[in-house]
């Protein structure tokens, strides 16, 4: 069974790194380990230095090879990518009658008269989304049947982000500080409250070389997440799979189990800080969230369900 997918981005590319992305390369290494039997060719716009074992990742600067893999595959998946360039191989998918499969990164109703031109010039079977929030709002704003949409979340590679033999004593934030979703600012006052306590920023005027802060994100004591919204939280579900516990509020989509993953609170910085004091001064606390976080991803994220999950899909459609 062979499968073309086309994305925005996948990995590392060039220095960016986004939940997308991630979301890509995790979802095509668990591919790799737990549905061999499927061929992936990945096609993205921006070139990858990243590397899966026995998955073809190549640019759509290749055309004459993405003709081919289209003309031979069994569906053809766009990930992400709401562009011009794009909707012509989606097209193109259309004109040799390949299934096509749309998301989950594609839509998420913030340029609806982009979505709907795009959907209103292809053929698609599905579309998948990263949460049921998002799935209820494309369903409602683009006005489709409730079996054309289906939720479709990538978790961390839990191998990469395990527990460490020991963790340190530090809070971590991380994030693109000139994001202003991210809200620095907003952790940076709560630092300022909480002096007793050591504060590490990752991100904070440059970007962090994703390969190369792991080992520190998954050492930290706590992570705190200060974003005004999120529609998934790629970012807090690794430091859950390496068992570090968080603070967050309730509009970050993924914001976890109250006094199971860690606090959620009230996004203001008394709450915050309150939150923050509560698990740095009681180490019983910290152990029973450090494994509560741990177990909320191997329960609900498992790498192989949703490998399952995809080979339904390609079934469905096919």
């Amino acid at each position: 069974m062979k499968v073309v997918i086309l994305a925005f981005n996948i990995g590392i590319s060039k220095g960016l790194v986004n939940g997308p992305g991630m979301s890509l390369y995790n979802f095509a290494k668990f591919v790799s380990k737990y549905l061999p039997k499927m061929q992936l060719s990945i096609y993205t716009y921006m070139e990858s230095s990243s590397v899966i074992p026995g998955i073809e990742i190549k640019t759509t600067k290749q055309i004459i090879d993405l003709l081919d893999d289209i003309k031979h595959c069994n569906a053809f998946h766009c990930w992400s990518g709401l562009t011009d360039a794009f909707l012509t191989i989606v097209r193109l998918a259309n004109t040799y009658r390949k299934p096509v499969i749309l998301g989950p990164n594609l839509l998420d109703t913030v340029e609806y008269k982009k979505e709907k031109a795009f959907l209103n010039n292809i053929e698609y079977k599905t579309i998948l989304t990263v949460n049921d929030r998002l799935k209820y709002s494309i369903l409602d704003k683009h006005a489709l049947l409730t079996d054309k949409v289906e939720s479709f979340i990538v978790g961390p590679d839990i191998d990469t982000w395990h527990p460490p033999d020991k963790y340190g004593k530090y809070i971590l934030w991380k994030g693109n500080s000139r994001h202003m979703v991210k809200d620095i600012g907003f952790a940076k006052e709560v630092k300022n409250k909480l002096k007793q306590y050591e504060f590490l920023f990752l991100g904070d005027g440059r970007p962090y070389k994703y390969s190369d802060h792991i080992e520190t994100a998954r050492r930290a004591h706590l992570y705190v997440s200060t974003s005004l919204s999120e529609t998934k939280g790629m970012a807090l579900m690794e430091q859950w799979a390496a068992g570090v516990p968080s603070v967050t509020h309730p509009k970050i989509y993924q914001h976890g189990e109250n006094y199971k993953t860690g606090i959620i609170t009230n996004r203001d910085i008394d709450s915050y800080c309150d939150a923050i004091s509560e698990i740095m001064e009681n180490s019983k606390l910290r152990n029973d969230l450090s494994l509560g976080a741990r177990k909320f991803i191997l329960e609900n994220f498992n790498p192989k369900l949703i490998t399952e999950q995809y080979f339904e899909i390609i079934k469905d459609v096919s």
